[in-house]
C-alpha cells in the first residue's frame, strides 16, 4: 500500500517537474526562481506558476502579451537585468498580477498605459532604474495599489495629478531623485497614505498646504534635501505621525508653532541644519516622543523650555553643535523618563548643580569634548540609574572627591585628556579613583598635566607622599605689611624636602617683635634643603607686599633706594618655556658671533700681512738708493 502511495505522490509531481526549465527552480508552492541567460519569459506550467522571480538574467525586453499564458501568476520580479524596453501591451491578459517588482533594471521610459489593465495591482516597485519622468496618466485605473516605489531614478518633475487615482495607495517612496519642488495638490487625494518617503531630493521648499489631507500619515521623511524654509502650519493636518526627519537640510530657523498638534510622534530629527535659533514656542504637546536629534548646527543656546512638552523622551542626541556654550539651568527639568542624553563635542563651559536633578531614570551621560574646567560636587547627586558616563577630552584640572558619592549604579566612567592640576587638592578625587578602578575604562590615561615635576604621572598612583601634603601649604599668599617691618638673618641647616621660614613683625616705631608667623614652603630638592629662621634685627620698613609662592618658580630680586623689588618667573609652561629657548638662542648667537669674530680678525691679519711685506722690501731698497747716492 505504502508503495503505492509513492508512486502516485511521483505521478502527481512528474507534470510539474517536466514543466520546469533547467535555468530555473520550480516548487510545489508556485513559487519558480529562474536567473542566467535567460532572454525572455520562459515556458512554464501555467497551472502550476503562481509567483515568477526572474534575477540576474539576460532579458532586456518585455514584448507585448508577456505573461499571457501565465493565467494564474500572482508575483511577478523582474530585477537587475538589463531590462530596458517594456512594450505597451505587454501585461494585458494578466490583470490577476497583484505584485509587480521591477527593480534594479535599466528602465528609462514607460508607455503611459502600461499599468492600465492591472485592476487588481497591489504592490508596483520600479526602484533603481533610470526612469526621467513619470507620464500623468502612468497610474490610472490603479484604484487598489497600496504600495508604489519610484526611488532612486532621476525624476525631476511629477504632474499634479498623476496621483489622483491611488486612492487605496499606503506607501508612497519617492526618495533619491531630482525632485525640485512638490505640486501643492500632488498628495491632496492620497487620504489613506500612512508613509510618504521623500529624503535625498533637492527640494528646496515646501508649500503651505502640501500636507493637509494626509490625516493618517504614520512616517514622513524628508531629510537629505536643501530645504531652507517651512511653512509656520506645515505639520499640523497629521495627527497620526509618528516618525518626522528634516536632517541634512539648509534650515537657518524654524517658524513658531511649527510641531503643534502632533501628539503621537516618536522620532523628530533636526540635526545638520545651520540653524542659528529656536522660538520659545516650537514644540506642543508631544508625550510619545522618544527620540530627539539635534546636532551639528550653529546654536549658541536653546530657549528653556525647548523640551518642557516631550515628557516622554528617551534618548536626545544634542551633541556636536561647536558654537553651543551654555544651556538654561531648567532645560531638562521635564525629562523624568530620559535614558540616554548626549551632549559630547559641545563648547560647554559649566553645568549649574542642579542641571540634571530632575533625569533621575538617566542611564547613559555623555559628556566629552567640551571645555569644562571643574564640576559641582551636585552635579550628579539625583543620577542614582547612572551607569555609563563619559569625561573625556575636557579641561578638566579639578573634581571634589565626592561628586560621585551619590551614582550609586556607575560602572563606566572616562576622565582621559583632561587637564589635571595634581596639587594637595586633587588628593581625594586621586583616592577616589584609586579605589574604583574598575570604573575607570581609560585609567592610565587619567595623567597629570601640572605641575610640570608631576607632568604625565598617573592619578590613581597619588598619594599624601607624591604631592607633600603633610604639611601646611601657602599658594599665592599676600602678607600686607604697612607700620611693621619684617627683619631676617638666615642660618642654613640640612632638612628633608622643606624650607621653614619664621617671620617677626616689628613694629616701625618701636623696633620690637611682635609677632611670629611659621610657614612651610614645599621645594624640589632631592637630597638636602634649606631651614631659614629669622630674628628679628635692626631695619627699616624697605617694602609694603611679601608675596610668598609655593612651587618651583625661579625667583629674582634687585634693591633700589632701600626698597627690594621680587618677582619670578614660572618654571613651567608656555611662558617659561619661550624665556629659556629664547636664554639658549642669545648664549649661543653669543658664542657663533665670537667665534666669527675671531675667524674674521684672522683673515685680516693674514691679508694686513701679505700688504705689508712688499712695502717692508721697498722700504729698504729705498733706503740703499739713498745711502748709495750720498757715496757718491
Amino acid at each position: 500500500m505504502g508503495f503505492f502511495l509513492i508512486l502516485l505522490h511521483l505521478g502527481l509531481q512528474l507534470p510539474l517537474s517536466l514543466s520546469c526549465p533547467s535555468s530555473c527552480v520550480c516548487l510545489p508552492n508556485g513559487d519558480v526562481s529562474c536567473t542566467g541567460n535567460i532572454t525572455e519569459i520562459p515556458h512554464l506550467n501555467a497551472h502550476e506558476t503562481f509567483r515568477l522571480i526572474l534575477n540576474k538574467t539576460h532579458i532586456a525586453v518585455l514584448n507585448s502579451h508577456s505573461f499571457q499564458a501565465l493565467a494564474l501568476l500572482q508575483r511577478l520580479q523582474i530585477s537587475h537585468s538589463p531590462l530596458a524596453t517594456i512594450h505597451p501591451e505587454a501585461f494585458y491578459n494578466a490583470s490577476q498580477l497583484r505584485s509587480i517588482v521591477l527593480s534594479s533594471n535599466s528602465i528609462s521610459v514607460l508607455p503611459s498605459s502600461v499599468f492600465s489593465s492591472l485592476e487588481e495591482l497591489q504592490q508596483l516597485h520600479m526602484d533603481s532604474n533610470q526612469l526621467m519622468s513619470l507620464h500623468a496618466d502612468m497610474f490610472k485605473q490603479l484604484a487598489n495599489l497600496r504600495n508604489l516605489d519610484v526611488s532612486k531614478n532621476k525624476i525631476a518633475n511629477l504632474d499634479a495629478r498623476i496621483f489622483q487615482d491611488l486612492t487605496s495607495l499606503e506607501h508612497l517612496n519617492l526618495a533619491e531623485n531630482l525632485l525640485q519642488e512638490i505640486p501643492r495638490m500632488l498628495f491632496h487625494k492620497l487620504k489613506q497614505l500612512k508613509s510618504l518617503i521623500l529624503y535625498s531630493n533637492q527640494l528646496k521648499t515646501i508649500e503651505e498646504g502640501s500636507f493637509d489631507h494626509l490625516h493618517n500619515l504614520i512616517t514622513l521623511m524628508l531629510h537629505k534635501n536643501q530645504i531652507h524654509a517651512i511653512p509656520p502650519q506645515l505639520f499640523w493636518h497629521m495627527p497620526s505621525l509618528l516618525t518626522l526627519t528634516l536632517s541634512t537640510n539648509q534650515l537657518r530657523y524654524i517658524p513658531r508653532e511649527t510641531f503643534y498638534y502632533l501628539p503621537n510622534l516618536t522620532k523628530l530629527t533636526l540635526y545638520k541644519n545651520p540653524l542659528l535659533s529656536l522660538p520659545d514656542q516650537l514644540v506642543g504637546h508631544m508625550p510619545r516622543l522618544q527620540e530627539l536629534y539635534l546636532y551639528n548646527t550653529n546654536l549658541t543656546t536653546v530657549p528653556w523650555n525647548l523640551f518642557a512638552n516631550m515628557t516622554g523622551l528617551r534618548a536626545l542626541n544634542f551633541h556636536y553643535n561647536e558654537k553651543l556654550s551654555s544651556l538654561p539651568k531648567d532645560l531638562f527639568w521635564s525629562l523624568p523618563r530620559l535614558q540616554k542624553l548626549s551632549l559630547r563635542f559641545n563648547i560647554l563651559q559649566d553645568l549649574h548643580r542642579d542641571q540634571f536633578s530632575a533625569l533621575t531614570n538617566l542611564k547613559t551621560l555623555l559628556l566629552s569634548g567640551n571645555k569644562f574646567k571643574s564640576l559641582s560636587a551636585k552635579l550628579f547627586q539625583n543620577l542614582q540609574s547612572l551607569t555609563y558616563l563619559e569625561l573625556r577630552n575636557n579641561d578638566l584640572d579639578y573634581l571634589p572627591g565626592d561628586i560621585f558619592v551619590h551614582a550609586t549604579s556607575l560602572s563606566s566612567l572616562t576622565l582621559g585628556k583632561n587637564k589635571w592640576n595634581c596639587t594637595c587638592n586633587i588628593l581625594d578625587f586621586a583616592e577616589w579613583i584609586s579605589e574604583n578602578q574598575n570604573i575607570v575604562t581609560d585609567l592610565y590615561d587619567v595623567l597629570c598635566r601640572t605641575p610640570y615635576y608631576l607632568f604625565n604621572k598617573q592619578l590613581v598612583a597619588l598619594n599624601s607622599d607624591s604631592l607633600k601634603c603633610g604639611v601646611t601649604s601657602i599658594r599665592d599668599l599676600h602678607v600686607a605689611v604697612s607700620t611693621t617691618g619684617i627683619y631676617t638673618s638666615v642660618r642654613t641647616t640640612t632638612a628633608a624636602f622643606s624650607d621653614k621660614v619664621a617671620t617677626s613683625n616689628v613694629d616701625s616705631n618701636t623696633l620690637l617683635p611682635t609677632t611670629t608667623h611659621s610657614v612651610h614652603l614645599n621645594t624640589l630638592t632631592s637630597s638636602t634643603s634649606k631651614e631659614v629662621h629669622t630674628e628679628a634685627i635692626k631695619s627699616s620698613v624697605f617694602y609694603d607686599t611679601l608675596v610668598l609662592v609655593n612651587g618651583p618658580d625661579i625667583i629674582h630680586n634687585n634693591r633700589h633706594q632701600r626698597w627690594v623689588y621680587l618677582w619670578k618667573v614660572p618654571a613651567t609652561g608656555l611662558y617659561s618655556g619661550f624665556l629659556m629657548a629664547l636664554h639658549v638662542v642669545i648664549v649661543v648667537t653669543g658664542v657663533l658671533l665670537i667665534i666669527a669674530n675671531a675667524y674674521a680678525l684672522f683673515h685680516l691679519y693674514k691679508a694686513l700681512y701679505k700688504i705689508g711685506k712688499p712695502l717692508k722690501v721697498q722700504t729698504i731698497v729705498t733706503k740703499r738708493l739713498r745711502r748709495f747716492k750720498d757715496k757718491l
